[in-house]
This record gives C-alpha cells, structure tokens and sequence, in this order.
C-alpha cells in the first residue's frame, strides 16, 4: 500500500504559541539604556523576525518580555535573534566601537497559554467521557500518561539556559472518519515514545479517540512545533498504514490525517498571570525573580556570573 508522506509546507495550523523569555546583563553589570528599553522599540527589533511583542519590562539589569511566534519557529532561534538585536542596540546606546559582552550567556524560558498545565491534563484524561466513549464495555480510547526519566529530561534540556516547552497538540483523521481503537492508539504512542531521542521531545500525556487525537509534550528550545507535528504525522501514518491496514480500509482514506492540526502552548502560569507580573516588575526588589513551574515546586531564576 502506498503511503503519501506529509510535508511541514503543506500543514495548515491553528496555534496560539506564546514563550516568556528572561535575559540578565553579563555579571549583572547595570546598563542604563536596558532600562529604558520600551514596547515600541523592542517590537521594531522583534518585528523584522515576524515575532510579535505581547508584554515587556526591563530595567538595568533584566529583561523580561512576552512572545507570540508562529509554529515554525524555534525559542531558541528566537532567543537568538532578539538577543543579537538587542546587543546590537545596546552597544549604539552606549556608544561602544569595539564588540562587547553585554548579555548572559543563559536566558531563561517557558511557553504560556490560556490554561495552566493541570486544566491541560485534566481535559486530555476526560476526553473519553466529553465524548461519550467511557461507558461503553470496550472504549475505542486509548489514554496514557508518562512520567519523565532522566534521559528524557536530557534530551529536552539545553546546555546553558533553563527551558520548559510544553504543547497541547491535536490531530484529527481524514474526514474525521473513525480510525484509532484502543489497540492502533497504543502503537502509534509506542511509535512515538520510540522516536523522542531524535524529536528531541518527550510524551507527557496523550488521548487516542476514534476520529482525533490530543497530545501533551515537551520539547527541546531547538525544536519547532511544526517541524515535529509532521514528523508525528507521518510516523503515526505509517504504523497504521502497516500494521492496520484493515482500520485504513474500513474508514475508506488514502491518509491517515487532515493537513491541518492544533498547536497550543501551555504552562504553569497563564498568560494573563505572566503579563500581570511583567506589568508589575519592580527591578530592584527582583534581583532573584521565582516562576513556579511545577505544583509544590519552584523554579528560581537566579542568576550567577553570565549563566542562569
């Protein structure tokens, strides 16, 4: 059977991709023009990349700033371009003509959404009852959660800035006819557990319903959600198309999926929370700000010499 791969070109997505990012001056060394950095001029840098400004604040030591990005970008390619863009303009507020260390090395990120990381889960462990599966004698779902090993967290982890990427991805059937049971759900996430080394991206949580499916996962900062939703796609397709040939048949497609999917990041925080206390940055008092990332648990943005 013939299996007519997927490419990122031909994907159409709905997305709402929003990332905190937090950089510190090299050594926290103060420099006054950081701290009159405003919006407007940091949407002109941002803007020539096509990353949209959402909230900032700054002062002469920290800069603390709200993104929306589009799927095919990366934060740390992001990460990259403002940082390079902001050096560049601080060096011309200061005057300087020869290069300079003027920002950390490090920077600190995490992706927000419009719910927190629990209403996230929760929604993906109900999906079989929102949709009337659960009382049935042998639901056509298949749910699954998964607990991150230290292999999976290096996988994810940049080497010298702190990280958290997490995504809310759904996918639906071509035609949305029923394709997935219990059995095609768990070797499709099988399939996807075994690529996470080379997606650079780790399962938290995913959601198998007859028509479409609902993924919870953490990325690495170099990955881009679109460039891993086709390498998804199409490594689901081909163990349905393999090994389930009878469901492809049965549903009468010639793909597995809709070109199309839902991207949305997602954290601890909302965004609304997070554009609150980017509004209400004091700077002198924050000299170790704190973003609770994990439920009972802290992740302090402290700062040490060029490295967060």
């Amino acid at each position: 059977m013939f299996i007519q791969p997927y490419s990122q070109q031909e994907l159409r997505f709905a997305y709402c991709y929003r990332v905190y990012l937090r950089w510190r001056t090299h050594r926290a060394r103060p420099l006054a023009p950081l701290g009159m950095l405003d919006q407007s001029v940091l949407e002109i840098i941002a803007g020539k990349y096509g990353i949209r400004v959402l909230e900032c604040a700054s002062n002469a030591t920290d800069l603390l700033v709200l993104v929306s990005l589009k799927p095919e970008e990366t934060i740390s390619a992001c990460a990259g371009k403002l940082k390079g863009q902001l050096s560049k303009w601080l060096r011309e507020a200061l005057q300087l003509t020869q290069p300079a260390e003027l920002l950390s090395n490090g920077y600190f990120a995490c992706t927000v959404g419009k719910s927190p990381r629990e209403a996230v889960e929760r929604y993906l462990r109900r999906q079989g009852g929102h949709h009337g599966y659960a009382e049935r004698p042998l639901p056509p779902v298949f749910v699954e959660s998964y607990e991150l090993t230290e292999e999976d967290e290096a996988g994810i982890l940049p080497n010298h800035s702190m990280v958290v990427a997490q995504f809310h991805l759904v996918l639906a059937t071509k035609g949305r006819r029923g394709v997935f049971g219990s059995q095609e759900g768990r070797a499709v996430a099988a399939a996807w557990r075994n690529l996470q080394a080379s997606l650079r991206a780790a399962l938290i949580k995913v959601s198998f319903l007859p028509d479409h499916v609902h993924l919870a996962i953490r990325t690495h900062p170099a990955v881009s959600p679109a460039g891993l939703m086709e390498r998804l796609m199409n490594s689901a397709q081909q163990v349905i198309f393999e090994n389930f040939a009878e469901s492809i048949l049965q549903a009468g497609v010639e793909q597995l999926w809709q070109p199309s999917a839902y991207i949305g990041s997602y954290g601890d925080l909302t965004s609304p929370q997070l554009r609150k206390y980017i509004h209400n940055f004091v700077g002198e008092a924050d000299v170790a700000g704190s973003v609770k990332l994990h439920e009972g648990s802290s992740w302090h943005l402290e700062f040490s010499g060029d490295s967060l």
